[in-house]
């Protein structure tokens, strides 16, 4: 389960941000989730919870903000949603072009909020 890794790190980067501010507790975090990131939300939210109980962060929520993948056709630069189960092979709606996609969004594992006290 990497994503206990990943919630490892991110409450690294809140617990540096918040010392740069002179707090000490985590109130919330918010994190943007790109839809091929590879990253299951349940899994992130459970390894937070499980990281901070006991702590001084007990009590934090963690806000998932889910990011759709969109493409840009490589044939002819149609942008585009990716909707289907392979989301990186969905057919152009422009030219119907299959490979050679751009992904301009979807990809990310992002720390984009931190609140403390």
């Amino acid at each position: 389960m990497h994503e206990l890794a990943l919630a490892s790190g991110m409450l690294d980067i809140a617990r540096d941000e918040l010392a740069r501010h002179n707090c000490t507790r985590l109130t919330m975090l918010r994190v943007k989730v790109g839809a091929i990131s590879g990253v299951v939300s349940d899994a992130l939210l459970f390894g937070f919870e499980n990281l901070i109980a006991g702590t001084e962060h007990e009590g934090a929520r963690l806000e998932i903000e889910p990011v759709p993948l969109r493409l840009a056709c490589g044939s002819c630069g149609t942008e585009f949603d990716g909707a289907s189960i392979a989301k990186e092979l969905t057919p152009c709606p422009g030219c119907g072009e299959v490979f050679g996609h751009k992904v301009l969004q979807g990809k990310e594992l992002q720390v984009v909020w931190i609140e403390g006290e």
